[in-house]
């Protein structure tokens, strides 16, 4: 274990010891802390208490504390970020992988100087939001000087198995050693109870020792059996321990075991208020079952606590809250305490439990505040209030990722709302919980039901947001076009100005009426929505819907600003996915896919599954334009592996376009056409992939199996005015009319699609049509024509990182007689990973490593251990010339 935990070289571990209470978990740790000092580690310290009144990222400060002195080295937003969690600054909500980011690069800040050896004790009990954090540090740690070890039960099941690196399970003492240790601690035993202890004990060597003091005393005191667990045997022989100290001193015991981890003082605050003094608590002191360490209760055991808790008189326990809510200092602490000692509803305390709730949301405390927003609402005097604090607590649980929990909450609320705001809110966060996480939401008829219950023009407004929330979900999940039209009829018949509105016109625009004036309206409302990401973000879509790439790229290019600016990464993680997938049809394919890949990163450490199968549907489609088969294959793979659990439309639609792509690019032309034509599940892709299918089905021999869709797609672009689409659309019959050797209509459906192309937001796209044209010429022995379109798709490529292509169009140009100016670009260089890449990106646009770190949620440590990296990748030695590298290896436009 000590070879584990302390290494005399730099490199991070993290270790949990498990076994039941008593088994001597603690005792472990505490001779490896003490190893661990000896050997001059730096200890860090926290511990979790079963609580009633969690207090979100306690145990973090206590952890961290004596670094926070360091705070000043982080990048600002993870400083400002870790201070607002602590509750020493003011600020915006901070997000949990903020918060995160900030404790490991404190910690990596202060292990550069000494190594760090953290003990965790209990971490079972540990608050939700600080067990978070812990299980993100345990993971990360690295070449770090930093050592973890946490003690926890075996029944626990919060994820030990992705916490722990390496694993202790401490099992029962051998018979031998029991008797050993027994006749250690307890030498006067008979042999009958020497014998009654063994059996009772069962090797646990806590209950070695607490039952051989229980078994000298009466019988009728421990009641022990062994038919009962060992556990709450330990738990009766404390109760028979303590019936021999005095009532007074059993009754500060009470409060002390309800304070939780408050101090002494505010221990004996709440005592006096009680009629009890320190004089009491002596008896406990002497008895060896309470003591006080740093100013703080401690208990002989933390079983001792649970057992006072669960045997005390409902009466007592209502008592011991009341006198400490009534000399607790936190408003906080003060009002779960309230609570505690409530029995009947009472809209006073329920307030103040919301307040707490609302303190905890403002340090990012999102569990927490969600179990007070709960815990109000079941104290709330009138079902509006009870439902209106139930839809806080679903849309707080939703944003940390408690997405069951916040689906009971919202499920439970549906029943009794009645006020047309709480019964907006609930609608759009269920849909919200549908489209990131996969739980159920709204059907059509439950949309019909609650637009039916926001009557009046006084709540036009709220149903455009309702409706506006079902379309995403009709349109995420491609649900029948008639859903697509009855929204769309239920939106147009609605009198606002919300800029909602044309949004959701524009989103169900794929399958509905095209208003001539849509399409130019939606640019004009960046401005309106500047300030509102949600709204930002639902412009893109339509934007994509109505085929404006360019709004559509500014669009999600701003929301993902926003969001970051508000420390939002579950949301940011969507924006970051749509701008990638833009930024790859633009042909800017290594900044899409380092946008992809950092969204999925996100996604996945903000739980929303839904979310990340869309990220890697992305990837594979960027690995697949790069022509990298390998990579693709394996994208593919991990995002099947998603959407066997959470299907979506777009995510389906993505990967099959890489598929697609590969096989094109393999010859297997009949497979290819087989992919690309289940994109139609999700009509906006469907269109953008027309061109690729088209060429799929000509070469299957299958031109036939096109056409319609052609069609389809030709009156779309008019309908769109849109220039991109009009391009494919093209050459999609260039491609047809080729196969029935109609030269003049191919000529002329190539100069087409040359023409709207360079007028699109998409010179990849045109570089593709020139490379077919190119080929075509020189098919035509017009190797003179060919080789100005060939010249010019050789370069997008070059500079686009596309090798497939480039090696293509290279070796065309040279069948039409002129060899290539140079080679593919970057092809001596070793690769650079998206996240390289990424931080690359930045640092070529001038920011600092810290504020890499808080663009790209990592410690500034580790952004220079990337830019390390990335140095000799590129063929450079400094940073002034990443910019000029980026360009030249085609990654970075």
């Amino acid at each position: 274990m000590q070879r584990a935990a302390i290494r005399a070289r730099p490199g991070g571990v993290a270790v949990l010891i498990e076994g039941e209470a008593g088994i001597g978990k603690s005792s472990l740790l505490a001779e490896i802390s003490s190893r661990a000092v000896e050997a001059n580690y730096t200890l860090l310290t926290c511990t979790g208490l079963e609580s009633a009144s969690p207090v979100g990222y306690g145990a973090l400060h206590q952890m961290l504390r004596p670094l926070m002195r360091h705070v000043d080295r982080l990048p600002t937003r993870q400083r400002e970020a870790l201070q607002s969690a602590f509750g020493l600054a003011d600020g915006s909500s901070p997000d949990r992988l903020l918060v995160s980011v900030a404790a490991l690069g404190l910690l990596e800040e202060a292990s550069s100087s000494t190594p760090l050896f953290i003990a965790i004790e209990d971490l079972h009990w540990v608050d939700r939001s600080t067990r978070h954090v812990i299980e993100f540090i345990a993971l990360r740690l690295g070449d770090a000087h930093i050592s973890l070890a946490a003690t926890s039960r075996p029944s626990w099941d919060g994820g030990t198995e992705v916490l722990a690196i390496e694993r202790m399970i401490l099992g029962p003492l051998s018979e031998a050693a029991s008797r050993e240790l027994l006749s250690d601690v307890s030498p006067h035993l008979t042999e009958a109870q020497r014998v009654r202890v063994l059996r009772e004990a069962g090797g646990n060597p806590l209950a070695l020792r607490e039952l051989a003091i229980a078994v000298t005393g009466p019988v009728k005191r421990t009641g022990l059996r062994s038919v009962i667990p060992t556990t709450q045997r330990l738990e009766q022989a404390f109760l028979g321990r303590l019936a021999d100290v005095p009532e007074r001193s059993q009754t500060l015991m009470l409060i002390a075991a309800v304070a939780e981890d408050l101090s002494m003082l505010d221990v004996l605050d709440a005592a006096r208020l009680a009629g009890l003094d320190l004089d009491d608590l002596a008896p406990l002191e002497k008895a060896g079952m309470l003591r006080v360490v740093d100013k703080r209760p401690r208990f002989r055991h933390p079983l001792l606590r649970a057992a006072i808790l669960g045997a005390s008189p409902t009466g007592a326990l209502q008592q011991a809250h009341s006198v400490l809510a009534q000399t607790v200092r936190d408003p906080a602490r003060a009002a779960w305490h309230k609570a505690a000692s409530s029995f009947e509803r009472s809209e006073a305390v329920a307030q103040d439990l919301e307040d707490a709730g609302h303190q905890a949301q403002m340090r990012g405390a999102l569990v927490e505040a969600a179990a007070a927003y709960e815990r109000a609402a079941e104290l709330s005097e009138s079902q509006d209030a009870r439902a209106a604090r139930l839809a806080r607590a679903a849309d707080v649980s939703r944003a940390a990722g408690l997405g069951a929990e916040a689906l009971a909450s919202v499920e439970e609320a549906e029943r009794i709302a009645t006020r047309p705001e709480t019964i907006a809110l609930l609608a759009t966060t269920r849909n919200g919980l549908s489209l990131t996480t996969g739980l159920t939401g709204h059907s059509p008829a439950d949309i019909e039901r609650t637009i039916a219950r926001l009557t009046g023009p006084e709540n036009a407004d709220r149903r455009i947001e309702v409706l506006w929330a079902a379309a995403m979900t009709v349109r995420g999940r491609n649900l029948p076009p008639a859903e697509w039209r009855k929204i769309e009829r239920q939106v147009r018949a609605i009198h606002t100005q919300n800029p909602l509105k044309p949004i959701t016109l524009a989103l169900m625009s794929p399958l509905g009426q095209v208003d001539e004036d849509l399409r130019a309206a939606l640019p004009q409302l960046i401005p309106q929505l500047d300030q509102s990401p949600i709204g930002m973000l639902s412009l893109a879509i339509a934007a994509e819907s109505l085929h404006d790439i360019e709004t559509a790229l500014a669009c999600w290019g701003l929301a993902r600003e926003r969001f970051h600016e508000r420390g939002a990464p579950a949301d940011e993680a969507q924006a970051l996915r749509g701008r990638a997938t833009l930024l790859m049809l633009r042909g800017r394919i290594h900044e899409g896919l380092a946008d992809a890949e950092f969204a999925a990163r996100m996604a996945k450490e903000t739980e929303q599954p839904l979310v990340e199968g869309m990220c890697v549907a992305t990837i594979a489609r960027g690995y697949a334009t790069l022509g990298d088969a390998e990579m693709t294959a394996v994208t593919l793979r991990r995002q099947r592996e998603l959407a066997m659990v959470h299907p979506l439309a777009m995510a389906t639609a993505d990967s099959r376009w890489a598929s697609g792509i590969v096989a094109l690019a393999e010859n297997r032309y009949r497979d290819a056409l087989t992919d690309l034509t289940h994109m139609t599940v999700h009509p906006t892709r469907g269109l953008w992939a027309i061109a690729d299918r088209a060429e799929a089905a000509v070469r299957a021999n299958r031109a036939d199996t096109v056409r319609d869709s052609i069609d389809a797609a030709e009156r779309a672009a008019r309908a769109y005015r849109s220039a991109f689409l009009g391009s494919l659309v093209a050459r999609s019959r260039a491609l047809l009319a080729d196969v029935e050797g109609k030269s003049k209509d191919t000529e002329e459906h190539f100069a087409a699609a040359v023409g709207m192309g360079e007028f699109s937001e998409s010179p990849f796209e045109l570089a593709r049509t020139e490379l077919l044209f190119g080929e075509w010429l020189r098919r035509e022995r017009r190797p003179l024509e060919a080789r100005p379109h060939l010249r010019r798709a050789l370069d997008t490529f070059d500079s686009s990182g596309a090798r497939g292509l480039a090696e293509r169009a290279a070796a065309e140009m040279r069948a039409a007689g002129e060899a290539p100016r140079r080679g593919v670009a970057g092809a001596d260089l070793a690769p650079l990973t998206p996240q390289e890449l990424q931080v690359a990106v930045l640092a070529a646009r001038g920011m600092s490593n810290k504020e890499i770190a808080d663009r790209v949620y990592l410690s500034h440590r580790t952004v220079s251990t990337h830019l390390y990296k990335t140095f000799p990748k590129l063929g450079i030695s400094s940073r002034s010339q990443l910019r000029d590298a980026l360009q030249d290896g085609g990654y970075f436009q």
